[in-house]
């Protein structure tokens, strides 16, 4: 009797650099020590620098990965723009999205494949991410804005309400394909994780939150300098009227919101800028 093979679901593994050689990026340093051999695999590495990794890293990766791109814009292309490329011009039934600097725990895929054996109808996957021990994804949507979770979560929950960051977010092809669902490109930076989950939980019941947790760092929730801090608010203020765009309420309260936290950082980096 012929014992049957086991089809691999296929994992495509997205990857995007900015300013950082594939060597200094711990999002592949910790790729290069996951289960491998759970999934049929290709990884994307999207590159954002201005000049491209050097070409003994890239030979490197291609060595590991039997399916393996690697794509340079030095333009910089805006998250969004990326994201849908990348989504629609593969073949895939998962897609793995991740930043350059994601401490993925050794056991990611373990806990990754057995969530999928297990639920194979749930659409979305989602890590738990940490900056400084406090949960920043997945967190709530309340009336216009995300709140972090005091205690972690785990399991198949309802996709109401729920907000995720895109780092480490598993997406199937089935949603993008079933729902046409793509990431809003009039954002190119914050709000498009927001944006993509208020437009999941339309459409699809339940995600599943794995038993994963890992760091993340971003410029939000550190202590920049006025420059860069006034081009990050500046660039989520503009992302609310896109995102709320049919939910008016919500879209009043963000804008007094808005006033409100522009005092704040004006008092805290004694500059004016903020309040223009």
């Amino acid at each position: 009797m012929k014992t049957m093979k086991l089809i691999k679901p296929k994992l495509i593994v997205l990857v995007v650099l900015y300013k950082k050689t594939i060597s200094a990026s711990p999002t592949i340093s910790h790729l290069l020590s996951q289960n491998k051999e759970l999934f049929d695999l290709e990884l994307v590495i999207w590159d954002n620098s201005p000049e491209p990794s050097p070409e003994a890293e890239i030979s490197g990766l291609s060595a590991v990965f039997s399916k393996f791109q690697y794509i340079q814009t030095p333009e910089n292309v805006w998250l969004s723009k990326l994201y849908n490329q990348v989504l629609q011009a593969n073949v895939y039934d998962y897609a793995l999205l991740l930043d350059q600097d994601s401490e993925l725990p050794d056991y990611y895929f373990d806990k990754l494949g057995a969530a999928i054996s297990d639920f194979p109808d749930i659409s979305l996957f989602l890590p738990i991410v940490l900056n400084n021990k406090k949960v920043v994804s997945p967190g709530s949507f309340v009336y216009f804005k995300g709140k972090h979770w005091k205690k972690i979560k785990t399991g198949l929950m309802s996709s109401k309400n729920v907000l995720a960051i895109t780092s480490g977010m598993v997406i199937s092809s089935k949603v993008i394909l079933a729902h046409q669902m793509k990431f809003d490109e009039r954002l190119n930076l914050y709000g498009i994780d927001t944006s993509f989950m208020l437009r999941f939980s339309k459409l699809e019941k339940q995600l599943y939150v794995l038993k994963v947790k890992f760091d993340h760092d971003t410029v939000l929730w550190s202590n920049p300098s006025a420059d860069v801090m006034l081009s990050r608010f500046r660039n989520l203020k503009g992302t609310w009227p896109k995102i709320l765009s049919d939910r008016p309420v919500a879209l009043v309260l963000a804008y007094f919101y808005s006033i409100a936290v522009s005092l704040k950082l004006a008092l805290k980096y004694q500059d004016r800028r903020f309040l223009k």
